[in-house]
C-alpha cells in the first residue's frame, strides 16, 4: 500500500469506530492546533515506509496511534482509571476492525498497546503501535 492508502485505511478505521470523536494525523503539534476538534481523539504520528530491497512493490509501515479523552490532571486515580480503560476499550474496537477489515490486503506483523498518561496536556489514554506489510497496488 502506498503511503496513501495506508493513511485512507486508518482513518477509514477511525471514523467506524469513532464516529462522534475525531481522528487526527501528523505531530503533536497538529494535534494541538485541533483543541476545539470533538473527543475522543485518535491520532496517527507521521510513519515511515520501509521499501524491501529485493521487491520495491512491498513495504512495512510502522504506525503509532494515540487514543486520548480529555484529563482533567486534578489526581483522581479514580477517574483516571475510567478514562483509560475506555481509551483500552476504543483502541480493541479498532484493533479488531482494522484486522476484520484488511486481513486479506495487509499483514499485520506487530501490534503493541499501553496506557498513556499525558497529564500536562490534559488527555489520558491508550497507545497503539501496529506495524503492516503490504504490496503497492492492494
Amino acid at each position: 500500500m502506498t503511503f496513501q492508502q495506508v493513511l485512507d485505511m486508518v482513518r477509514d478505521t477511525a471514523n467506524a469506530v469513532n464516529p462522534t470523536g475525531t481522528f487526527i494525523h501528523g505531530r503533536n503539534s497538529d494535534a494541538a492546533n485541533a483543541s476545539g476538534a470533538p473527543y475522543p481523539r485518535i491520532h496517527v504520528y507521521p510513519f515511515t515506509q520501509d521499501r524491501d530491497p529485493s521487491d520495491t512493490f512491498k513495504r512495512t509501515s510502522q504506525l503509532l496511534f494515540s487514543f486520548v479523552e480529555i484529563d482533567a490532571g486534578d489526581q483522581d486515580l479514580a477517574k483516571r482509571e475510567v478514562i483509560i480503560a475506555a481509551m483500552d476499550a476504543l483502541c480493541d474496537d479498532f484493533i479488531e476492525q482494522i484486522v476484520t477489515d484488511y486481513e486479506h490486503d495487509v499483514e499485520f506483523t506487530a501490534i503493541r498497546s499501553e496506557p498513556q498518561y499525558q497529564i500536562l496536556e490534559g488527555v489520558s489514554g491508550y497507545s497503539l503501535s501496529i506495524t503492516i506489510k503490504s504490496q503497492v497496488g492492494c
